[in-house]
């Protein structure tokens, strides 16, 4: 969950928003393994690609990704799964649509769509589920949709903040929006990579994001992500971290796709 989720109660207009950060439309492609394996966890190997989309369609922004990863087990036999996701978001960070799709072996298990709304900037608000089955539940006060959650970690990282704790929804699962508390290092010179790009050629800050339930008293995450984080929303050396076993993305290519003419 970028992720994602790969995945901060905002105190500015919702017209500063937009403008807070300049997120470059790409395409890019990580190359998915198998990085920590826990005691318990059973899990010998894993690997696959995430695919990932963004591009800002002068409205608003997309985001579009495909995650396969192929799993294999320490007592035999293998799973090969599929996440599907698509995401539109306004830009004033007010309204957000969303879909997923979960597949094991070829056979979907779970599909999630739906869309949500904030009252203003700062507020709370409700998201409506179309599928499993129809439902709404609330968001609370200070929710972010990904897109601003991303261009306010950016924000903070620009303004040397190591700190940025918020609720964020994405849509994917049934649970509604998580408590986020996003630490971040400071900004590195670009590091030498197999991939070249002039969307790598700026400093990126190095953040690490732990994921809660809401209301939760646990003192241990849901899960974690660890990234680098460029200042046009690129993102390098994706870790995502769950209870049991960890897995790492790292950048295979990248292309800069066109500006929207609005």
């Amino acid at each position: 969950m970028v992720p994602a989720c790969l995945a901060a109660g905002l105190a500015i207009a919702g017209a500063e928003v937009a403008h807070a950060a300049d997120l470059a439309s790409h395409r890019a492609t990580y190359r998915m393994g198998l990085s920590a394996s826990r005691s318990g966890s059973g899990m010998a190997n894993a690997n696959g690609a995430w695919t990932y989309q963004f591009i800002d369609s002068c409205d608003g922004w997309i985001t579009e990704f495909r995650l396969v990863i192929t799993y294999a087990y320490s007592e035999g036999g293998q799973v090969a799964t599929t996440t599907d996701f698509l995401g539109w978001e306004s830009k004033d960070g007010l309204s957000y649509r969303f879909r997923v799709r979960q597949s094991r072996e070829g056979q979907v298990t779970e599909e999630v769509e739906g869309a949500a709304k904030l009252k203003g900037v700062g507020q709370g608000g409700i998201a409506h589920y179309t599928r499993p089955e129809p439902r709404s539940i609330k968001l609370p006060k200070g929710t972010l949709f990904p897109t601003a959650h991303t261009i306010r970690l950016i924000e903070t990282a620009n303004k040397g903040g190591r700190i940025l704790a918020r609720p964020l929804f994405d849509g994917q699962g049934e649970e509604g929006a998580l408590e986020t508390s996003a630490q971040i290092g400071r900004a590195v010179a670009p590091q030498a990579a197999t991939v070249s790009s002039p969307l790598l050629e700026s400093p990126a800050w190095p953040m690490r994001m732990a994921f809660f339930p809401m209301g939760s008293t646990d003192p241990l995450p849901e899960f974690e992500m660890s990234l680098n984080y460029h200042a046009n929303g690129v993102a390098e050396d994706i870790e995502q971290i769950f209870k049991t076993f960890s897995l790492k993305g790292r950048l295979e290519s990248i292309e800069m796709l066109p500006r929207t003419k609005c």
